[in-house]
């Protein structure tokens, strides 16, 4: 068991929080945090409210209240907000109390004592219209980076770079308009510069950091460090404790990262054991630190706040900043200043969608290494498409059978059978969990969540081929008890995103308690034989009406060939998706007038400059999918290998535009859903009969297709799940089977 510290960046009390918040910093952080505490590890998550951000002292001067009135009723907002939410902070806090203002004394005089922090006498910002200097966000001009004509006078929200009010060009008034003056004022500095190679030794020693976190620090570092102002001339903050300094408060950013500490000793004070912080700060003791952060903190949790507590000594460093990019609505930083199209806030977000669709949404898309955007019908669509009609369906259909066949009670499977066997269902759970576990351990959240969706695809497969409805005894418990033991851990697995849901399987499949502490390996034990159901519940109902529970899916149309238009084309151009990690937007030549724009899935899979020119197969009568903000009008069709798509290649030869006939039968737009009906799986032919028909071991099962085709060799083969031991070959005419552009195992999933 580890003992895990997870500080989480604290957002202003000005205003309701949002979606792009919630994607790349607090949903992030609690599903972290959700995975130890399922493993059994100790764990510390804190933040809170900054209350003395000047964002709250210039909204409260727009309401015309204080600014002490304005953050408590916004902590109170948000706070509640989280709590509906699922973020399960250990304390949610805020930075106007006495132990934190206490506690951000200690580390300046600290950091005065060991020689770090000096007086400097300097120009700062003043408006002769309201007569008093201008902190930070009181002072708006041009960017010397990028050229924004709305930096602030501490950072340019744009570039995300930290600046000085003397750096901007035509600086003014935030309030007013007035241009400002500079005027002499006293103020103290932390020197970075004398702690730089302590940081820069610090950084070095981590470079499993997310590239973009990394870059930044390291940038900083090559262009040398220098003092950096930790007062302001203002009234509302934590006061200096020192005498004739009466007008001036502790720059936010400085006294924000120590509520990191602050709120530490405030958990142990509420918990009755005072000293309990120090179990996660003592450099000594053996903890592990996450900080979870916006892209426009990384500078102040990478350089500033490391350099405070190098400065300080004795404290525990971060051993990870797993700092998330942007959320971009409309091509711009989604922020609370600037709302852009649908409201993001969270009292609407709640207002129209349940908490655990917001957490699945924000984990979907959480920005982890590069801006992404924000497209709301994407959010419907995978409420219906993935937590719908994949994992509710799965959970109700199993249950209802389980229900009506055993009398509510988990069956018995035969008496010779043996789950843990090698090649059984524990054996493939287990190396599913170990996959996912390395994902949760990297802190690669989004590749957790992807793997953990493809072992819900893998169980609505196996269920959908089974068909425990039609089967008799034993076969029929067999398949139930295993479709439950999958469901157990589907739940488990799910649990860190979708807490509420999985807490409502665990009660479905008669367990007194939701997922919690040790139950992360607990997913390996076979369900108990005879424990009985709790009522079975729709898991995400819908408006409409829905199948009957527990019965096959509706069958696809009755045509010997599936209605897929198949056809050979050639990718004339490639680009990076910008919002997304694994995604490429291709220029696919189908024959047509103008090349089709194509998502595809393969970012990573091949270089950039190999594919133009390449032929591949393409799905044409897909409805177009708008995917990330991109509209995508068809699929490229890929075998999976090992988590690796391997484009299929048509015959040398086939020109673009080319039909594939045998598995085509007309040019009628299909849904994605209608697709997935169907299932792709390369095979290798085993044999054939005199009547004109091949068997294709498709993977531990043989499927019949029509055509003669010789032994050994490889194609694609098109199944209905209602017709799982029949099927068609794709193909480009006589002899011209559709096969991967490199081997794959029998059996692997074309998507």
């Amino acid at each position: 068991m580890g003992r895990i510290f997870i500080g989480v960046a604290w957002p202003y009390a000005n205003g309701p929080f949002h979606l792009g918040q919630l994607a790349s910093t607090y949903v992030a952080a609690d599903v972290f945090a959700r995975f130890h505490r399922l493993r059994g590890d100790e764990v510390l998550m804190v933040s809170g409210s900054d209350a003395h951000g000047t964002p709250a002292l210039v909204a409260a001067e727009r309401e015309g209240v204080t600014p002490a009135e304005l953050s408590e009723r916004f902590h109170r907002i948000n706070k509640e907000a989280f709590d509906r939410l699922g973020i399960s902070f250990d304390l949610f806090t805020t930075t106007h109390t006495v132990l934190h203002q206490r506690t951000t004394q200690e580390i300046f005089l600290a950091l005065l004592e060991h020689g770090f922090i000096q007086r400097r006498t300097t120009e700062g910002a003043y408006c002769p219209n309201h007569a008093r200097f201008l902190p930070d966000r009181y002072l708006v001009g041009t960017c010397p980076h990028c050229g924004s004509p709305t930096a602030r006078g501490d950072e340019c929200d744009n570039c995300g770079r930290p600046l000085e009010p003397k750096e901007l060009g035509s600086p003014r008034c935030a309030l007013c308009g007035t241009p400002a003056e500079f005027r002499p004022t006293e103020q103290f500095y932390i020197e970075l510069d004398k702690l730089q190679p302590q940081i820069a030794a610090y950084v070095g020693a981590h470079p499993d950091w997310r590239p973009g976190t990394r870059k930044v620090a390291e940038n900083f570092l090559a262009e040398g460090l220098h003092p950096t102002p930790i007062t302001r001339d203002i009234d509302w903050g934590v006061p200096l404790p020192l005498d004739g300094y009466d007008t001036k408060r502790f720059y936010v950013w400085f006294e924000a990262l120590i509520g990191y500490l602050s709120a530490s000793k405030e958990w142990a004070v509420r918990s009755g054991r005072p000293e309990a912080w120090r179990r996660y700060w003592d450099e000594r003791e053996p903890a592990r630190h996450y900080y979870f952060l916006g892209k426009d903190n990384k500078f102040h949790h990478t350089i500033l706040w490391p350099g405070m507590l190098l400065g300080v000594g004795g404290l525990h460093l971060p051993d990870d900043v797993p700092a998330n990019e942007w959320l971009l609505i409309q091509g711009g930083k989604l922020s609370k200043s600037k709302a852009a199209g649908r409201d993001a806030f969270h009292p609407s977000l709640l207002a129209h969608y349940p908490p655990d669709v917001i957490r699945f949404y924000a984990a979907l898309l959480a920005p982890e290494n590069h801006d992404t955007e924000l497209d709301w019908d994407e959010l419907e669509k995978v409420r219906d498409e993935i937590l719908a009609n994949q994992f509710g369906n799965l959970v109700q259909r199993t249950l209802v059978l389980v229900r009506d066949r055993y009398g509510g009670r988990i069956p018995a499977p035969p008496e010779l059978y043996r789950p843990d066997l090698a090649g059984g269902t524990g054996e493939k759970l287990l190396h599913t969990h170990r996959e996912i576990t390395a994902e949760y351990e990297r802190v690669r959240l989004k590749a957790a969540l992807d793997r953990t969706l493809e072992a819900v695809r893998e169980s609505n497969r196996l269920f959908h081929e089974a068909r425990p409805w039609q089967v008799d005894e034993p076969e029929r418990s067999r398949i139930l008890y295993e479709s439950v033991w999958r469901l157990k851990a589907l739940a488990t697995w799910l649990a860190p995103v979708l807490p509420f849901a999985a807490a409502e399987v665990f009660r479905m499949l008669g367990y007194s308690d939701p997922p919690g502490p040790g139950d992360w390996e607990r997913v390996l034990e076979p369900p108990v034989p005879g424990q009985a159901l709790g009522e079975v519940r729709p898991l995400f109902p819908r408006a409409e009406a829905a199948d009957e529970p527990g019965s096959p899916a509706p069958a696809p149309p009755t045509a010997s060939v599936p209605p897929l238009s198949i056809r050979a084309g050639v990718i004339r151009s490639a680009r990076e998706h910008p919002s997304a990690d694994r995604l490429l937007v291709l220029e696919v030549d189908l024959g047509e007038e103008r090349p089709r724009t194509i998502v595809a899935g393969i970012r990573g899979a091949y270089p950039i400059d190999q594919l133009p020119d390449r032929g591949i197969v393409v799905l044409a009568n897909l409805a177009p999918r708008t995917i990330r903000g991109i509209t995508s009008q068809g699929m490229v069709l890929a075998a999976e290998r090992d988590g690796r798509p391997v484009l299929l290649a048509p015959p040398a030869g086939t020109a673009a535009g080319a039909l594939a006939p045998s598995a085509s039968r007309e040019d009628r737009t299909i849904s994605y859903e209608e697709f997935s009906s169907y299932r792709l799986r390369v095979g290798r032919v085993t044999g054939s009969d005199p009547n004109g028909r091949s068997r294709v071991d498709v993977g531990g099962s043989t499927v019949e297709v029509d055509g003669t085709w010789p032994a050994d060799a490889w194609g694609v083969v098109v199944t209905r799940p209602a017709e799982a031991a029949h099927g068609s070959v794709i193909t480009f005419g006589p002899g011209s089977l559709v096969q991967p552009a490199e081997p794959v195992p029998p059996g692997a999933a074309v998507r």
